[in-house]
Formats: C-alpha cells, structure tokens, sequence
C-alpha cells in the first residue's frame, strides 16, 4: 500500500481558491475541498477547525496571490497601467473571484479606505504616482483613492454584466481622469 499523501495547508487553500473562482466564497466549504482534494474531511478540519478560519485564510490566499501577480509589474514600464487592467481582467474574466475580492467585507476592517493603502500593491502604485507625475505623497493618496474608487465602479459594473465596455475604453477614461487631476492641481487631502 503507497503512503497516503500528506494534504498541505498551502494544497486546501489552493484547492480553495479555485473553488471561489468558480463559484464563490460561500461555496468554500470543509466537504467541497476536501471533495476537491480528493480526501475526508479531516484534513481540512485539522488546518482550518471552523467555516469562518477557512474562509478567511482562503480571502488572504487569494489577496496574497493577486496581490503578488500586481506586484510583479512594479519594475515594468506602465506599472499603473497594467495593475488596473489585471482589476478589470479579473473582473471580466473571473467575475466570482473579483467578487471575493472586493466583496468580502467581513475580512477586512470597516475602512476599505484604510485597508487598501496598507496593501502592498496599493504603496508601490501609489509611490509610482509620486514618481511618475511628480507629486507629493499626499497628492499621490488622493490622486489614487479618486482612482481606486472610478476602477473599482468600472470593474464592478462588469463583473455584474451591467456595463459593456472594453479594456481599452476603460484605460482611457481612467487615464483621462488621472491626467486631469494631475493637471488641475486641485489635489486635496483626503
């Protein structure tokens, strides 16, 4: 008889998050990833002893790796760019996913506001906009929380089929925007 496998932490959240791709957060549960992972359900209870635990380390699995992929364009030309199509990508693309992200306010704190500059991603893209337009950091804050807020509407809307409106389409608005911000220099401390 083989060794039994020995079921990871790292292996349940994968399986996890693909469950949450698929069909959301609310079907994360112990039996669908042990179903999913092809063992009982003791596995899971063993990494995760409550639904809530496995919920919530399956949000930051999916923060963590999205998160990680946003971060791999910190280096690149147009890092601004492309974090904010890979947002309306998942949004287009993985709509249940987009939802886990930015829907599961019960694993954040109440301030979304305060959350999201604390993710690591949001600090590069929000140093890119002191580099790239030349301002202040506090400049910088706002000119990415008014961002932050018409990406998030855009990408909402087409994660819910309510708007049809292309990448491209997309971008150039929110570039627009940004430009005249930045050139108005009406800048405001949020």
């Amino acid at each position: 008889m083989p060794p039994k496998q020995k079921i990871t932490k790292e292996m349940l959240l994968s399986h996890a998050l693909n469950i949450a791709k698929e069909q959301g957060i609310s079907a994360v549960t112990s039996r669908s990833v042990a179903k999913s992972v092809g063992c009982s359900i003791q596995p899971v209870f063993s990494h995760f002893p409550t639904m809530a635990e496995l919920r919530q380390a399956t949000v930051a699995y999916i923060n963590s790796k999205v998160n990680a992929e946003m971060l791999e364009y910190q280096d690149k030309p147009n890092f601004i760019a492309r974090t904010f199509r890979l947002v309306l990508n998942i949004a287009r693309d993985e709509p249940k996913l987009f939802e886990v992200l930015d829907f599961s306010d019960s694993f954040y704190s109440k301030n979304l506001r305060e959350d999201m500059r604390r993710w690591e991603s949001s600090l590069k893209v929000i140093l890119a906009f002191e580099q790239e337009y030349r301002l202040t950091e506090t400049e910088a804050k706002d000119v990415f929380l008014r961002t932050f807020f018409m990406l998030f509407g855009i990408a909402t809307m087409i994660a819910t089929y309510k708007i049809d409106i292309s990448n491209d389409e997309a971008m150039d608005m929110i570039q627009r925007t940004i430009d005249q911000m930045v050139s108005i220099g009406k800048v405001e401390t949020p």
